[in-house]
C-alpha cells in the first residue's frame, strides 16, 4: 500500500469511514495531485454522510430512548463549540445583536421572535434542507434532531449566561417543510 493510500485510509477511518468505503479512497491521477478531484471529493463526502446515517439508525437500535437523547445532544453541544467564535465569543450577553446577525441575508434564520417576558425565542431555520453538512435530505432517521436541539442548547444558554430547554416545533427530518425550535430560557 503506497504512503499516500495508507494516509488517505487513516484520514477517512479518524472520520468515521470504515474501510468498506475504501474502494473510493484508491488513488488516482488527481488524488495524488496538490488539488483533488472535485469528484472525489464528494465521493468521501457522499461515504461519510451515508456512513453517519447508519450510525444514527444503529444507535436508535442499540441504546435506549434516554441515552440515545443524550449522546446525540452531546454531540451537537460540541458542534456548537466549534462556532463559538461566530456565536457565544461574539455575542455573549448580547442576544438581540445575535439574533439580528444570524437573521442578515448571510445568517441562517429566517425568522427569530424573543419574548423576553415569556423567556422565549422562536427560531425559523432559512433552509430547505437540514443545515448539518453530514446530513442528506433523505439522510439520517429524525432521531438526528436530537443534535440540533444540543446545538441549540449550548448556543443559546452560553449567550444568555443562563440555563434554556429548546423543543422541536417542526422538522425537515421529521416531515415538515423547515426547522423550527423554540427556547425556553429558564429563571
Amino acid at each position: 500500500m503506497s504512503d499516500l493510500v495508507r494516509r488517505q485510509f487513516v484520514t477517512c477511518c479518524a472520520a468515521g469511514v470504515c474501510s468498506a468505503a475504501f474502494v473510493s479512497i484508491t488513488p488516482t491521477a488527481a488524488a495524488q495531485s496538490a488539488e483533488p478531484d472535485p469528484k472525489w471529493l464528494q465521493s468521501q463526502l457522499d461515504s461519510a454522510r451515508l456512513r453517519y446515517a447508519k450510525f444514527i439508525e444503529v444507535l436508535g437500535r442499540e441504546l435506549d430512548e434516554a441515552t440515545k437523547k443524550r449522546l446525540l445532544q452531546a454531540l451537537g453541544r460540541e458542534c456548537a463549540i466549534q462556532y463559538r467564535d461566530v456565536t457565544w465569543d461574539k455575542f455573549k450577553g448580547d442576544i438581540k445583536g445575535f439574533l439580528k446577525a444570524v437573521q442578515e441575508p448571510s445568517g441562517w434564520v429566517a425568522k427569530a421572535e424573543y419574548d423576553e417576558q415569556a423567556g422565549t425565542i422562536r427560531i425559523v431555520d432559512r433552509q430547505k434542507r437540514c443545515t448539518c453538512p453530514l446530513v442528506q435530505k433523505s439522510g439520517p432517521p429524525a432521531d438526528q434532531c436530537e443534535c440540533t436541539l444540543g446545538w441549540q442548547k449550548e448556543t443559546y444558554s452560553r449567550i444568555l449566561g443562563r440555563p434554556v430547554e429548546a423543543e422541536i416545533e417542526e422538522s425537515i427530518l421529521r416531515g415538515g417543510s423547515r426547522c423550527v425550535y423554540l427556547i425556553k430560557i429558564k429563571a
